[in-house]
Formats: structure tokens, sequence, C-alpha cells
């Protein structure tokens, strides 16, 4: 098994993986997504779980559309969905509403919201920390599709799912169901922060190729190890 990380350009991708039977090399862009989002790339569907404030590195901004503005204009998916899966933040006794917040901003740029699914984590109480995650996808260009079966309730139970030492992470379960839901077998899904590879895990699972970008090379080290025996 060979890692190719030419110095050129940051880029990572697999001398030899099984989802090189789709017909194209997953990849994974070691930098920001905008960076990777000014190359000529394409893809279908956009399906990604952004960063939280304390991931940032950042004085929290409770404003996150500020963050969200920065990338969301330049997605260019061709089967124009966009899915989104933010949990709410708990911070100084206040609930920050981070989906709404991600629903304005892709609203701003001629996005609906096309489908709001609820992810619960678990049924405990937790005074700093909320336990689910909104599932959001958005749609352009009047873009219809007929969910999957699988994904047509809205609320899902799933204990939370963390590979290895990556501490956030989600059940490839549902990311599967949102990849069939919103693509065929064989188009491509991006996902403008890999994290530990759950979208590419997911991908591979259902016949879809995939490209990610992820600014900490560790982490992407994570999703090529967790990728490589599909």
């Amino acid at each position: 098994m060979k890692l190719i990380i030419p110095l050129d350009e940051q880029y990572v991708d697999f001398y030899f993986n099984p989802c090189y039977n789709i017909m194209m090399k997953p990849a994974i862009y070691i930098e920001d997504c905008i960076e990777t989002l000014k190359r000529d790339i394409e893809y279908d569907y956009v399906l990604c779980s952004p960063p939280d404030f304390d991931e940032l590195g950042e004085e929290v901004d409770l404003n996150y559309s500020n963050f969200v503005d920065t990338w969301a204009p330049l997605l260019n998916p061709k089967g124009n969905f966009v899915s989104i899966c933010i949990s709410d933040r708990k911070i100084n006794g206040e609930v920050i509403s981070k989906h709404s917040q991600v629903i304005d901003s892709f609203k701003k740029i001629g996005y609906i919201l096309h489908t709001h699914k609820i992810w619960v984590k678990s049924l405990g109480a937790y005074p700093y920390r909320i336990n689910y995650q909104h599932l959001l996808t958005f749609s352009r260009n009047d873009q219809k599709r007929k969910l999957n079966k699988e994904f047509l309730k809205d609320v899902f139970v799933l204990k939370n799912i963390k590979y290895e030492k990556y501490k956030y992470g989600m059940p490839v379960e549902i990311v599967e169901k949102m990849i069939d839901s919103y693509t065929d077998e064989g188009d491509t899904v991006y996902d403008p922060f890999m994290g530990s590879g759950t979208t590419a895990e997911a991908s591979c699972n259902r016949k879809r190729k995939w490209i990610g970008s992820e600014i900490n090379p560790e982490y992407a080290d994570l999703c090529l190890k967790r990728t490589v025996l599909i």
C-alpha cells in the first residue's frame, strides 16, 4: 500500500484501493476546502458535518453564518443537493441555533430546505451538550428526488459511532441512507470536511466515488486507513 503526496500540491490518493473498480480514484485534498473548491473537480452531491466552534480554533463567534458563508457559495454539485449534518451548541446558558443559521446561509445563495431529519445520539440527559443532530438537505434549481424508503422517517435513534482517536463522528448507516437518497451508483460524493472518513466509507459501501477535503493530515490519514480494506 502506497500513499502519494506530491510536493507541488497537497493531494493524497491511493496507489490501490477497491474503490478503483468504480473507475475513479478516491482523493483527499489536505487543505482548506476553499482551496479545493477552486480546483477543477466535479461531484454530484455534497455531504458533510462542518466543524464546530472549538474545531475552528478561533474565538467563538456566535454568528455561525460568518463561517458558512466563506465556503457554501463555492459548492457546485451537479445533482443540486447539499446535505449538512449539524448540532446546535450550549454556551454560557444559551442555545446557539447553528442549524437555523446554516439554513439562512443556504437560502441566501438560492437553495431551499428539501428535507430536515433528526439524528438522536443518546436519550440521556446532559446539561452542557445537545444529544441530537440536524440532518439538513438543501436543493436548488427546483431539483426534486424521491427519497430512499430507509430515509423516509424524520427521526433516527442510533448510538454515536467514533472511529479510533477521532472524537467526532456519526453512524455510517445514516450517511449511507442519505447517499442512497440523493445519488445513484457511480456518482461522486464530495465532503469538504472529511474528518475520519465516514462519508468515504459510506460512499464505498454504496458503490459511489468520493472526494474529500481535510485540513488536518492526521485525520486524512485516518480516512485512508479506514477505507483501504473496504
